[in-house]
């Protein structure tokens, strides 16, 4: 009987220890929460909602929504109780209020990804927004003389409005479908506009910053929507493959052989300029490059093409040319040179060819022609001929020099291109 009383005393004293901590940790939370309520409560007070950002109002909402606090009534005193019962509710009512404001501000809270002041409009542009089904899109635009606005749907591909010849428009839209749109701003010539493009949302979770929008240029038919024309050129291969001669040096030429070679080219309707690549080597072992002169100006083309635009102006075309030979310069045999000769007419290319004038006797382009040069590329205006010939002389007295000869023929065209939009991961 002794030993049972002393068992369940102990017993006893354990329980009262435990309770003892259990409500000493609840004390201590309840004070530790009871503070942050408290200084929460205060912010939230104190705060214009009208005034935040929609990053701020969504961080606001989900503080609001991670609000939550219970206890452990074991061992707590009446008045203990009371209190931690009473912080409970406090914590509810202020997890509400946070929920009513933050979300009350959505019907007034609009989004402005674009807002433009005073800004000069030189060529036309476009301002994509991803919007979903029920959203308000509103926009605002002024300029200084008329000006063409649409706006259109990017995925259906679509023109939903159109104001032509305005010099103010002001204008709103309820999105029936969601997807991208965008506001076209046509200014017809150079002239400054305000711009102010917004948009209205019905979920907390959208008053973040506008979603991010790709953009990408991408070649198109003339027909296909949104195309615009710029200038380009088509590059026609002049040689199925590269020209090769051997030029003799003149002692060996006396003998066998000859030191001089001709090429004709015969120029495609259109052409403006023939780009040509020429590879001279001590060696006559070709190269893996041999014969790539066309597909790897055609690549390089391809990669500059979407980089600016326009591409091509017949008047300042030495820019895209000159870009496209010096990515594509053959590879050099610093002990192989000879001298380019460009004749335009056919006369005086057979007397050299024929070998009975010399070079310095004859009527050749002085402009494109080069003397003692080595591996190279270059251009030659057509100026609208059908045919020039290319004349080389090795002018080495002892070696022979291997020429490896190739060109292409420059076509302005117009190519069109659209922009493709798409949300940016």
């Amino acid at each position: 009987m002794k030993r049972l009383f002393i068992l369940t005393y102990i017993l006893l004293a354990l329980t009262s220890c435990e309770q003892y901590k259990l409500r000493k940790q609840t004390m201590a939370e309840y004070s530790t929460i009871f503070s942050k309520v408290q200084e929460l409560e205060r912010t939230i007070n104190s705060t214009d909602f009208k005034t935040l950002s929609g990053n701020e109002l969504i961080a606001i909402h989900e503080v609001g929504g991670e609000l939550y606090y219970d206890f452990n009534p074991l061992g707590l005193k009446p008045d203990q109780y009371a209190a931690c019962e009473a912080l409970k509710d406090r914590v509810n009512i202020l997890k509400e209020e946070i929920t009513e404001k933050t979300e009350a501000e959505i019907a007034d809270f609009k989004i402005s990804p674009y807002v433009v002041e005073d800004v000069l409009f030189e060529k036309t542009q476009a301002y994509p927004i991803y919007l979903l089904k029920g959203e308000k899109l509103r926009w605002e635009i002024n300029s200084q003389k008329p000006m063409t606005v649409k706006l259109c749907n990017a995925d259906a591909r679509t023109v939903i409005k159109t104001y032509t010849g305005k010099t103010s428009v002001a204008d709103s839209l309820e999105i029936q479908n969601t997807a991208i749109y965008f506001l076209e701003v046509i200014p017809g010539s150079a002239q400054y506009i305000d711009l102010n493009i917004n948009y209205k949302v019905k979920e907390l979770a959208r008053l973040r910053n506008a979603t991010p929008i790709k953009t990408e240029q991408v070649d198109c038919s003339k027909g296909d929507f949104g195309a615009v024309a710029v200038p380009g050129v088509k590059m026609h291969n002049i040689f199925e493959e590269p020209r090769k001669f051997t030029l003799r040096g003149q002692l060996k030429s006396a003998f066998s052989g000859s030191s001089i070679a001709m090429v004709p080219i015969i120029i495609p309707a259109g052409t403006t300029d023939i780009l040509y690549s020429m590879r001279m080597a001590t060696s006559e072992q070709d190269r893996s490059s041999d014969g790539e002169f066309h597909d790897n100006m055609t690549r390089t083309y391809k990669q500059i093409k979407f980089m600016g635009l326009p591409l091509y102006e017949k008047s300042t075309s030495n820019g895209l040319l000159n870009t496209l030979l010096d990515d594509n310069r053959p590879l050099r045999d610093e002990d192989a040179y000879c001298n380019m000769y460009v004749f335009r007419k056919q006369t005086e290319a057979k007397k050299f060819q024929d070998g009975k004038a010399s070079a310095g006797d004859l009527k050749y382009d002085l402009d494109f022609s080069t003397v003692g040069t080595q591996s190279c590329n270059g251009r030659i205006p057509s100026n609208g001929a059908s045919k020039i010939y290319l004349g080389f002389e090795n002018v080495r007295v002892r070696y022979t020099n291997y020429l490896w000869v190739e060109a292409v023929a420059i076509i302005p065209t117009t190519e069109y291109y659209t922009t493709k939009y798409s949300i940016d991961q």
